[in-house]
């Protein structure tokens, strides 16, 4: 697979699809014009021989191969516009599933290796009841990146084949927001700043809204450059409005839509240093768009990106 989807291969893909089409067109052209001139000496002979002039016939059939060729040759440009468009969707989406394939075999490798590593220490060795304790929990962060991995998969495959199916219940999300930040203090070594107004309630499922909040938080703390989060929930205008700010690098303007599509991820995934797989945000907007709600970014002072969800009182 990688190695066809090289941007080498790529090129050469739209290459050959290019040289066909001016090859198709060239043709076109070709037989259109022999088309013409054939009926041209067609009709000149039979002038000739009836002694009529074929003149108006003659014009008759060239507005028509004219015509319908015009016809033929803007229904072989769409045909090919949109050939082309598919073809470069598609090698775009099969770099992006590449690059989702490495994250995940790195985002597995990692906490797996460390694992194994830990317990074949407390196996091996004599340890105080200290380190022994030291690396029990580092074995369960490693062991809850591997759950929060394998939630989003599920929970990414969730959306896509039961689009619109929600477990409808009413919640507090304040609570539900509190108890995503206090795991994340645990776990984390990122600085929360939180404001979070009491008893904001929302109707929907509980299991996507713990995603929803948990991703959010994740993608803060991986690219917040000065490990300071702050988070903010209160009612506004009549919504909810919940906001997880980063003192990142930012997100150009351009980008900042293509972040919530599937596997997408900026930069390269062979040389990213960013842990993650892609699809975390696609998640986020999904699970917004599945309430009812909106989400988009806007960048932080004096640097960084505020993630902004919006959702209606029920």
């Amino acid at each position: 697979m990688s190695e066809s989807l090289t941007p080498h291969k790529e090129k050469r893909t739209l290459l050959i699809l290019y040289v066909l089409a001016i090859y198709i067109l060239f043709q076109l052209s070709w037989w259109g014009y022999h088309l013409i001139q054939l009926n041209g000496e067609v009709l000149e002979l039979k002038s000739v021989i009836l002694g009529q002039s074929q003149y108006p016939v003659l014009r008759s059939k060239i507005w028509m191969v004219v015509g319908e060729g015009s016809v033929f040759l803007l229904l072989l440009i769409l045909g090919f516009w949109y050939i082309k468009r598919t073809v470069i969707r598609e090698l775009r989406l099969a770099r992006m599933e590449k690059n989702f394939l490495l994250s995940v075999t790195h985002e597995l490798k990692t906490p797996i290796a460390a694992v194994k590593l830990q317990l074949e220490t407390l196996k091996s060795r004599q340890l105080s009841a200290e380190q022994a304790a030291g690396l029990i929990s580092d074995a369960l962060r490693e062991t809850r990146r591997l759950q929060t991995l394998s939630e989003n998969i599920l929970m990414a495959t969730r959306l896509e084949q039961r689009h619109g199916a929600l477990m409808r219940e009413k919640l507090d999300f304040s609570a539900l927001v509190n108890q995503e930040l206090k795991r994340f203090r645990n776990i984390s070594e990122a600085e929360f700043q939180a404001e979070i107004a009491d008893e904001l309630f929302i109707t929907g499922d509980e299991q996507m809204l713990h995603a929803l909040v948990a991703n959010l938080l994740e993608n803060a703390v991986k690219y917040s450059a000065l490990s300071k989060i702050n988070i903010l929930l209160k009612s506004h205008n009549g919504q909810i409005h919940f906001e997880v700010a980063d003192t990142g690098a930012g997100i150009p303007d351009d980008e900042k839509q293509k972040v919530f599509g599937k596997f997408y991820r900026r930069g390269n995934e062979e040389t990213r240093t960013a842990k993650g797989t892609g699809l975390g945000l696609f998640i986020c907007a999904n699970i917004v768009k599945l309430h009812q709600g909106k989400i988009f970014i806007r960048n932080n002072q004096p640097t960084g990106s505020i993630f902004v969800v919006t959702f209606s009182f029920e």
